[in-house]
């Protein structure tokens, strides 16, 4: 293996790791729910791309396979996305709860 030299002529630069630390503490995600017949589905959109068609594609899909599934439709939700976001973000949870969801879908993205 060869070694490099240091050379004093040569020009000598600091360097920056690109990565920092962490700033969020990493957690696993919840375990799936493994029969979604007779659960509550809340629909969180953030009214980038497309929801409108693609939501109702999802919801037809979903309830060909789990027929006693039930949706609460992202309008219940408002757009946490924009202007509004922190103010509408915080009133998920709480609208999470008064629904009883048991399971979200988050955003639709391309």
């Amino acid at each position: 293996m060869a070694r490099s030299t240091s050379n004093a002529n040569e020009p000598h630069y600091d360097v920056l790791w690109p990565l920092s630390r962490k700033a969020v503490e990493r957690k696993d995600a919840a375990n799936r729910v493994p029969d979604l017949n007779g659960k509550v589905v809340a629909e969180l959109w953030d009214v980038i791309f497309r929801g409108e068609e693609i939501y109702p594609l999802v919801r037809e899909y979903i309830k060909k396979r789990f027929p006693g599934v039930k949706f609460v439709n992202y309008n219940e939700f408002g757009n946490f996305h924009g202007a509004r976001e922190h103010e509408v973000s915080a009133t998920i949870p709480d609208k999470l709860r008064a629904y009883k969801a048991d399971a979200a879908i988050v955003g639709i993205g391309a």
